[in-house]
């Protein structure tokens, strides 16, 4: 690596990872794990659909994490992100580019964004409180939390398993958000399918990503749950757009 390259970041769940035994890749100056051990197995799974039936995890830690919080915090994000309005429900998500946004309160917001992203947004955000006068916080969470991807038909049942909520699409549909305990951990719940598939972003403190990872694997034996690599994810998005 020259001088003038920035550092490879690693994520929260880079030793498990090596301890199941991945291959990595580096995705948007983050080391991820490509496969896990057989990763030819990884690919044949997602390619015939065989887990479908079951959950799997992934590892969605690089994905920019910003929390907005004060009472202007709304017209803020309206003002640089062009919305007209912004739904008032606490509990629900929006799609902005690059990425979503949540409200977790009346007055604090939780942004997701594609890697690398979070820099630029938090600088906007926090100019355009500065030019407006508003009162807000802008702080990029990212290398702090951890973020889980869980996958899979299985997923609400084997969330359920782990945490009080009501993971029901009546109660719980896509692009709602919780903060709840899980395993005895706080978390951002985000439910966010992958296409047609169930799916469910889980994001807390870095400190405790690693033994959240494990309690996972342990509570989703009776699914078969598995980890799944940058590879198997590809994969599986192929399948997801043929299947359109």
């Amino acid at each position: 690596m020259s001088a003038s390259q920035p550092p490879i970041k690693l994520t929260p769940l880079f030793t498990q990872a090596q301890n199941l035994k991945a291959q990595f890749v580096v995705q948007d100056g983050w080391q991820l794990p490509r496969s896990y051990g057989a990763g030819q197995t990884e690919l044949v799974a997602a390619r015939q659909g065989v887990w479908r039936h079951g959950v799997a995890l992934a590892d969605d830690s690089p994905n920019g994490k910003i929390m907005l919080e004060g009472r202007e915090a709304q017209a803020v994000l309206q003002q640089v992100f062009g919305l007209e309005t912004l739904a008032p429900d606490i509990g629900l998500g929006a799609v902005v580019a690059p990425g979503y946004i949540f409200r977790l309160r009346r007055d604090q917001f939780f942004i997701s964004t594609s890697p690398g992203a979070e820099a630029g947004i938090v600088a906007r955000l926090a100019q355009a409180g500065r030019s407006s006068g508003q009162l807000v916080a802008a702080h990029d969470i990212t290398h702090g939390r951890a973020e889980i991807r869980v996958i899979g038909p299985a997923s609400r049942a084997f969330l359920s398993k782990l945490c009080g909520l009501d993971f029901h699409p009546t109660i719980f549909p896509n692009l709602a958000v919780r903060q709840s305990s899980l395993a005895k951990t706080t978390q951002i719940i985000i439910r966010r399918d992958l296409g047609v598939l169930p799916a469910f972003s889980v994001i807390g403190a870095r400190s405790l990503a690693a033994y959240l990872w494990r309690i996972m694997l342990q509570a989703g034996a009776e699914w078969d749950i598995a980890p799944l690599g940058q590879a198997a994810l590809e994969e599986l998005g192929a399948l997801l757009k043929k299947s359109r």
